[in-house]
């Protein structure tokens, strides 16, 4: 393609040498650039791709996106912007021939619960007889192909391309997770949204936002976006959870058809006569084009929110009522989200993936009223919190364990570049003057100590990396997943 087409519709500050170069692939890592390649330079958090220019072209690059430095190379072309990270989601857009103009495009976005939701929405869609592509914090897979997640948005390169090769693969709809870090750093910017579902907003990622506000801001543009003009002549939906305290923030901004569901509050699709059980949960769901029961597999009522916003998006695409019935009751479980982990013994372990305040606190009231449940049995908790993340959430996380637990098992989750035994410090203020719990750093020794302390109907909540499969200690990935850990621990190995 040539340069000049991928510049299309792109704001340019100034282009210094020949737009008429042929380019034959796009990089934003100066390793993966090679010949004809036009290479952007993105500002990251650690590293900058301006300091990658040699690289890149030494690879091969013919033609830079950048904004601003010397420009000192007359056989190279410079093309120079405001924001290169916005101007990539759009050369990107333009390289693959605006492929979400050709598939149908969930957005959901939250604190919580997009993961389940979008496994829920992708169970709908595929009882629809249609082919489905899923973007998201466990897996991205379409077809036949699987591949493992680095962001839970990916950059808008590599979105691009994925909805590129979803089209090819007969997809009728791409589902995707949409984080707030994509949204402030324009990684689905130029994606034409079909759909955009808000499933709840609570405290999260503000070592990155800075404050409650900006989240909020970034998480809005979802909704914002389909208020833009597109290729599609359908109407778009925006489904807002009813329930939720920011529910008039993005009711006021959102753009197309606007559903609401919930559970409290009067809504468009809502739940009634809800009833968890071990066994799994069931309600009646009302919805405009009628009222149907549903029996899942998951459990809790947080999971009752994630079903109806995978309601709302059934609806808003016209699919028949049995067809949704049928995928939300046909639907597994997602890996690392109240997982249980049975090896026989007589108490009851979970694995989670709850990593902020809210999420801990649903799933610790529900692992305290599962144990109520067994009359003796009592909530012991192993958790930590991540490093270079939000250090204001760890104290709050810290007294919701204290609340909720007979025994919290302090303990390291992801403490990257930061030490553990600090980040557990800052949790343990959150207890206050309550003692109901252990420091054990170690998390391997951490899990093997609640559950040598765990009692026949107890229930072992471990918390914070559910389906993660690793752990990151300072500059080291190591192989740990807490799921595989207990199961060794309890098969005695």
């Amino acid at each position: 393609m040539k340069l000049k087409e991928l510049l299309k519709n792109l704001e340019i500050k100034s282009i210094h040498g020949s737009n008429d170069r042929e380019i034959s692939s796009i990089a934003y890592d100066s390793r993966k650039a090679e010949k004809g390649s036009l290479f952007t330079c993105l500002k990251g958090y650690r590293l900058d791709g301006h300091a990658f220019i040699s690289e890149a072209i030494e690879r091969g690059a013919v033609a830079l996106l950048v904004e601003g430095g010397r420009m000192d190379r007359g056989d190279i072309t410079y093309v120079v912007v405001q924001d290169t990270r916005l101007a990539l989601a759009r050369i990107s857009d333009n390289f693959y021939g605006h492929p979400s103009g050709r598939i149908k495009v969930i957005g959901v976005t939250g604190t919580n619960g997009k993961t389940t939701t979008t496994y829920l929405t992708e169970s709908i869609l595929k009882t629809a007889g249609d082919k489905v592509g899923l973007v998201g914090t466990i897996n991205y897979r379409w077809g036949e192909r699987i591949l493992p997640a680095g962001n839970t948005t990916p950059q808008s390169l590599d979105l691009q391309r994925m909805l590129s090769e979803m089209v090819k693969a007969g997809c009728s709809y791409a589902v995707l997770e949409v984080s707030s870090h994509s949204l402030d750093q324009h990684r689905v910017d130029f994606i034409e949204f079909d759909v955009a579902a808000f499933t709840n907003l609570s405290l999260d990622h503000l070592d990155y936002h800075g404050s409650f506000s900006h989240y909020l801001k970034a998480k809005s543009k979802l909704f914002q976006q389909l208020k833009d003009e597109g290729v599609k002549k359908e109407e778009k939906t925006s489904l807002i959870n009813i329930d939720d305290r920011y529910r008039r923030h993005l009711l006021k901004v959102a753009g197309g058809k606007v559903l609401t569901y919930g559970i409290r509050r009067r809504a468009d699709i809502r739940a009634s006569r809800i009833s968890s059980h071990l066994s799994g949960l069931s309600f009646q769901a009302e919805t405009p084009d009628g009222a149907f029961p549903v029996k899942m597999k998951l459990i809790g009522t947080v999971n009752v929110y994630n079903a109806l916003a995978a309601i709302g998006v059934g609806i808003s695409q016209g699919i028949k009522l049995d067809c949704i019935k049928e995928g939300l009751e046909t639907a597994q479980g997602v890996p690392g989200r109240f997982e249980f982990i049975d090896c026989g013994q007589d108490f009851t372990v979970i694995v989670d993936y709850a990593h902020t305040p809210s999420a801990l606190e649903d799933l610790l009231m529900l692992a305290k009223s599962m144990a109520n449940g067994m009359a003796r049995g009592r909530v012991i908790t192993v958790f930590g919190c991540g490093g270079d993340r939000d250090k204001r959430k760890r104290p709050l996380m810290g007294k919701i364990s204290s609340r909720y637990s007979h025994l919290s098992i302090l303990s390291s989750d992801n403490p990257r570049s930061e030490e553990p035994g600090m980040i557990i410090s800052e949790i343990r203020r959150g207890f206050g003057r309550r003692r109901n719990y252990l420091v054990v750093e170690d998390r391997f020794q951490a899990i093997k100590e609640a559950l040598a302390r765990a009692r026949k109907d107890d229930v072992v909540i471990i918390a914070g990396k559910g389906h993660e499969s690793y752990q990151v200690l300072k500059d080291t990935v190591v192989a740990f997943d807490d799921r595989e850990v207990v199961r060794k621990i309890l098969a005695g190995s």
